[in-house]
């Protein structure tokens, strides 16, 4: 039963993507949720294993900010925190510059 678990809680990492109209905040929710649970049946995952994971489950309207974090900054060290904090600062940008 833990092996199934953990491979369909995998899976669902895997899958992970953002979803229309989701906020960043809510993709780290959900996030965190499922890796909390992978976590908690014995995987681990590295700072730059997680930090890629979060950009590529971006949808294409981040693209650009993809490629600036992963060319200007070293994901091995970056935290998932410091990336989400990033990303929710552009996301208020955005917003912002659509008033």
């Amino acid at each position: 039963m833990k092996r199934e678990r953990k491979h369909t809680i995998i899976q669902e990492y895997e899958m992970l993507r953002m979803l229309k109209g989701e906020s960043i905040v809510e993709v780290q929710k959900r996030l965190t949720h499922i890796i909390n649970h992978v976590m908690s049946l014995g995987k681990t995952f590295d700072k730059e294993e997680l930090n890629i994971k979060i950009l590529k489950c971006l949808d294409r309207s981040w693209q650009p900010k993809f490629t600036a974090i992963s060319e200007s900054k070293d994901l091995t060290s970056l935290t998932t925190a410091s990336l989400f904090g990033k990303l929710r600062e552009h996301e208020l940008e955005i917003k912002c510059s659509r008033k």
